[in-house]
């Protein structure tokens, strides 16, 4: 085998650090959709045993196929942009809201037979997962798949929220003229950082780097991704692509469109190409996650080392998907009037109860304090009254009291800023108050309280 001479080294490495550079911008929007699905099948798994968990299992396909449903428009929104007003509604809470109406008045005999499914002995077999009573497969996929869908949501704010500040604050970047500048990645002799620096003033390099930073398979998701398929085997086994229920979900955005006065007018077409984009970016992603492995390592060690275990991760997210199950999967099967709907629960919060060496600074990652609802909160109900943070004396921390990260209706999450830093090695108190309430009034019942430690 005839060997490359030393010159020709640094040349190979150039040729594939500007292949990063140059990825195709056709499967950019498959950024997140895997860490999507992984966190979606990770709150599958973390749900007690019993009716619901069975459902979710035995149709795995159709959840992990509306984990990745609502992204799917952004892609074909390049050539259509219609598609991603279709793509941003799946997002939240009222489109799955619509999805539930849509169940009740289309398949009323659906969710009688989820309510008796839900009450029916479990029986476990070695070879199988049976229940007595059973539903239609028609109707499991359509709720398994409207689960998915709704996990895909509350997993966009913990994500954003939680997991990719932490990111940022460290200064880790995907872009891939980062890869010009590191060693590690292209060795101490080689540096086409230096040469770009000779070439271009620092407006033209900075012009550059936001180019490539437009390219959404630059972005943070996108990372996650790579480091889930190679690091977490997500596809070892992970069930074939399975199609969506496009007729019922053209009458889904038809109902959402009379109940909420939008004109999406989404068609069969629109889902079908939004699909097929959302099928091949996967399929592309998973297929280049290898080739692309050592540069995110290198320019993104802090997401590489806590994708899984990070505060937003996929196990903490994942956490909170399984809460969001639990409380959906209640209002489904309960009567029309919901009038046996229990109070709503918190699904996690950050600093997690008992924290110790929390950051200070007001504005630090480590310092979000949040918590996520179950169901979709009331924005009205979460105010400077029903949501305090307290000091070893008792005193009030002043600061902002929010909700989401999107400036949406339907959100998960509550939010607290404080207004300035917090002081060390002294432990506070957040209490979340009886009267915060979902969107359709039911409130917590109870305060819940957790308490953090700052660092010393």
């Amino acid at each position: 085998m005839n060997k490359k001479s030393p010159k020709a080294a640094p040349a190979a490495k150039l040729c594939l650090a500007l292949a990063f550079v140059f990825l195709p911008v056709s499967f950019s929007h498959a950024a997140g959709m895997i860490t999507h699905a992984f966190m979606a099948d990770y709150g599958r798994k973390a749900l007690p045993e019993g009716p619901l968990k069975k459902l979710l299992t035995v149709h795995r396909p159709s959840l992990i196929s509306g984990a990745i449903h609502p992204d799917g428009g952004y892609g074909s929104g390049a050539a259509f942009p219609s598609d991603r007003e279709m793509a941003e509604t799946a997002h939240w809470g009222d489109f799955t809201d619509t999805y539930i109406k849509y169940l009740r008045t289309s398949y009323p005999e659906c969710i009688v037979a989820a309510r008796a499914y839900n009450l029916a002995p479990q029986v476990n077999n070695p070879t199988a997962l049976i229940n007595p009573v059973g539903l239609a497969d028609n109707c499991a996929r359509l709720i398994a798949f409207m689960f998915g869908n709704a996990a895909h949501g509350l997993t966009d704010e913990s994500w954003d929220s939680l997991f990719e500040v932490h990111a940022r604050e460290r200064g880790e970047d995907p872009n891939p003229i980062k890869a010009l500048e590191s060693p590690q990645l292209l060795g101490p002799a080689f540096s086409p950082f230096t040469d770009l620096r000779k070439t271009l003033p620092a407006e033209g390099y900075n012009a550059l780097a936001s180019v490539f930073a437009s390219v959404p398979l630059n972005a943070l998701e996108y990372a996650g991704d790579v480091i889930g398929v190679v690091d977490h085997k997500i596809y070892e086994d992970t069930p074939l692509f399975e199609l969506p229920p496009t007729d019922d979900l053209i009458k889904i955005y038809a109902l959402y469109d009379k109940t909420f006065g939008t004109k999406l007018n989404v068609t069969r077409e629109a889902i079908e190409r939004a699909h097929s984009v959302t099928r091949g970016a996967v399929t592309a992603e998973r297929a280049g996650a290898n080739a692309d492995y050592t540069r995110v390592r290198n320019q993104l060690p802090w997401l590489s080392n806590n994708y899984f275990t990070g505060p937003g991760g996929v196990a903490d997210s994942g956490q909170m998907v399984a809460a969001m199950y639990q409380q959906w999967w209640e209002e489904l099967v309960s009567n029309n009037d919901a009038s046996n709907v229990t109070s709503p629960f918190i699904a996690g919060v950050h600093p997690k109860n008992g924290s110790k060496n929390v950051a200070i600074k007001k504005d630090a990652a480590g310092l979000n304090i949040h918590a996520f609802m179950g169901r979709n909160v009331k924005p009205s109900s979460v105010n400077r009254n029903t949501f305090s943070v307290l000091d070893e004396s008792g005193s009030r921390v002043d600061g902002e009291v929010l909700t989401g990260i999107y400036n949406k209706k339907f959100t998960h999450l509550m939010r607290f800023k404080p207004a300035a830093d917090l002081k060390k090695n002294h432990t506070y108190t957040v209490i979340l108050g009886s009267a915060i309430s979902d969107v359709r009034d039911h409130k917590l019942g109870k305060a819940y309280v957790w308490r953090f430690t700052t660092a010393p």
